[in-house]
């Protein structure tokens, strides 16, 4: 049986099963959901845990987490000439695959796997998971629709769903959090300035388009050496995040021709709780910063991680939100068919070559009960030829997680290289 197939027949609902519409998504929601029609941007948590548990506690877990969080009950669904919008389907539950912990398991082949699998049209659940279980050990992976949840919403759940399996109390439901756009002060979404005519926004005939498959890589450093890039980057007035730019950078011009050549460019995805005062919010609640990565010949690893920092400060401001936020609506003013979207971006000059998305503002709790979080990392994929790296620390190592499509098999161990050398 498929991996498909065993979800779907862990979901199959009865036929009594109804919805409500909680709100449309936002320009930039509605975005990612017109761009997971064709390519898959999905994004990955997976976690390892230390500790005798049962599947049973596993089940019980997922759906106490799912009655807490509104958007784990919640498909999207569109109807033409009208904005799509997240509806809650009662008596839903997120699918579960459980399969035996083996000692032969590659996560990052299983992270692979799960970005492999699209969402579509959103209109089925959103979030999906997989246990590996065994008597004292087990692995949870989650994997989400982008437009509904971010990383940090994913180590939000995980929070939660290890404090009930710790036999802690969750608390009450949470309210359903509103779009960014209606948190940064933006009008709301406004009707469609031109329609599609007598053409849907699915991708033509339903096929997919074929792309070049996901590949995942994993690396850690050791405690010793996270504890120095924290104190030495602190030293020369500048971020971990900005370091690891820039030694990412300098390695992918080792590998590749074309970033050796041309300047390299950095998104880097902007956690906006702590600005907008909600530090504990699930949904879609970021911005990002886009620049070229000052690889003047002469400055030294350090100069150019200070002009990294200073660089991103205007884009972590509501202002550079707002106007990120407002980019994104732009492009969906009109009713797009999602394949003319894709060709779109696809089309358009590449914006940047790099991503690297940083969780240095979680402190990952890692014990809850008689259980512990051994590891943990995150990642998820993007539209083209980008090398997207997640940062988390957790037990006091920082680990990289490199998703790509076409990824640069030396990237990572690179980088360690120059950050311990620095």
């Amino acid at each position: 049986m498929s991996t498909a197939a065993i979800y779907a027949s862990d979901v199959e609902q009865d036929q009594s099963v109804s919805a409500t519409k909680l709100r449309d998504l936002d320009g930039f929601e509605e975005y990612m959901w017109l761009m997971e029609h064709n390519t898959n941007l999905s994004h990955s948590v997976v976690v390892e845990v230390r500790g005798a548990t049962t599947m049973k506690q596993w089940r019980d877990a997922l759906s106490a987490v799912q009655a807490r969080h509104p958007l784990l009950s919640a498909s999207i669904r569109k109807i033409p000439g009208q904005r799509p919008f997240f509806e809650k389907v009662h008596g839903s539950s997120i699918p579960l695959r459980i399969v035996p912990l083996t000692d032969w398991l590659v996560l990052e082949e299983e992270m692979e796997s799960e970005l492999a699998q699209s969402f579509g049209d959103g209109s089925g659940p959103l979030t999906r998971a997989t246990l590996f279980h065994a008597k004292d050990r087990s692995i949870i992976l989650f994997t989400t629709h982008h437009s509904s949840l971010d990383g940090k919403s994913h180590l939000l759940l995980i929070q939660d769903l290890m404090a009930d399996m710790g036999g802690e109390e969750l608390g009450e439901p949470l309210a359903l959090q509103p779009g960014m756009g209606q948190l940064l002060g933006l009008p709301a979404p406004a009707p469609y300035v031109k329609k599609l005519k007598g053409r849907s926004v699915a991708s033509g005939d339903g096929t997919r388009l074929e792309l070049p498959k996901i590949r995942v890589q994993h690396r850690q450093l050791g405690e010793n050496e996270t504890t120095a890039l924290l104190r030495r980057s602190k030293e020369e007035n500048t971020t971990v995040h900005a370091a690891l730019v820039t030694a990412l950078a300098l390695a992918g011009k080792r590998y590749s021709k074309a970033w050796e050549l041309g300047p390299i460019r950095c998104m880097s995805p902007i956690d906006m709780r702590k600005t907008l005062m909600i530090p504990d919010a699930a949904g879609l609640l970021i911005s990002a910063h886009s620049g070229r990565v000052p690889l003047s010949e002469g400055a030294s690893f350090w100069d150019i991680a200070r002009a990294v920092k200073e660089d991103m400060l205007p884009a972590q401001s509501l202002d550079g939100a707002r106007y990120l936020l407002g980019s994104f609506s732009s492009i969906v003013a009109e009713e797009h068919g999602a394949l003319d979207l894709y060709r779109f971006v696809r089309a358009a000059p590449l914006r940047y070559e790099l991503m690297v998305t940083n969780y240095a503002g979680y402190k990952v709790r890692t014990e809850y009960g008689n259980l512990k979080i051994e590891n943990l990392f995150t990642g998820s994929a993007a539209v083209s030829d980008i090398q997207k790296v997640s940062v988390i620390t957790t037990n006091g190592k920082l680990g990289m997680t490199l998703v790509a499509r076409d990824l640069f098999p030396t990237l990572l161990e690179d980088a360690r290289e120059i950050l311990v050398h620095a």
